[in-house]
């Protein structure tokens, strides 16, 4: 049975593992290199903190049977630019240079859908779509109108998975050096 929960601080480390899978760095079962292993480590400790865009208080998990097997990072757009720096030049010095030119992956005035990943042994049973639209439905009780979500243009698959969920291509935006296209869902007016 699929059931979708709050994320708490004991769940890290596996938060951690659907943070670089849905960054494309590792999946699941990969064997890590020394570097990629100490990148996992500093991950872990970000998603333990309460303070980082990367925390466990921002993860909703999902479970099959009580095992994870998915989750989706999310918070306000206004947490990106404020929190931004603290995320990412103390938990990821090696990996990333934050650069003035680089865009903001959300706006002020959204709920940002960031990180989504789904276990191997879980995929293709509809975990990751269950993920998105309880993030629609989180961002909306929050009272937010528009949901915003990013993919790397050379993934297509993604962008068109987003759009059958209802996301709309908005703009492009370069994050580290990387082309994404950034997508809105709408919340309908009652």
């Amino acid at each position: 049975m699929l059931t979708i929960r709050d994320a708490k601080p004991s769940d890290a480390p596996f938060l951690a593992e659907c943070i670089l899978a849905g960054m494309h760095f590792y999946d699941f079962e990969d064997v890590l290199s020394d570097d990629m292993t100490e990148f996992l480590e500093c991950i872990t400790e970000c998603e333990g903190r309460e303070d980082t865009l990367y925390s466990w208080k921002n993860t909703r998990l999902a479970e099959v049977d009580g095992t994870p097997a998915g989750a989706l990072l999310s918070y306000p757009g206004e947490w990106y630019m404020k929190l931004r720096d603290k995320t990412f030049r103390k938990y990821w010095p090696a990996f990333f240079t934050v650069q003035p030119e680089s865009d903001p992956e959300a706006d002020p005035g959204e709920y940002y859908l960031d990180s989504l990943a789904v276990h191997l042994d879980y995929r293709k049973q509809g975990i990751g779509r269950a993920l998105l639209e309880d993030g629609i439905i989180k961002g909306a009780s929050l009272g937010f109108k528009r949901i915003s979500i990013i993919a790397e243009t050379e993934y297509p698959h993604l962008l068109q998975y987003y759009e059958s969920l209802g996301f709309v291509p908005a703009d492009h935006r370069q994050v580290f050096g990387t082309d994404f296209q950034r997508l809105i869902y709408t919340i309908a007016e009652n």
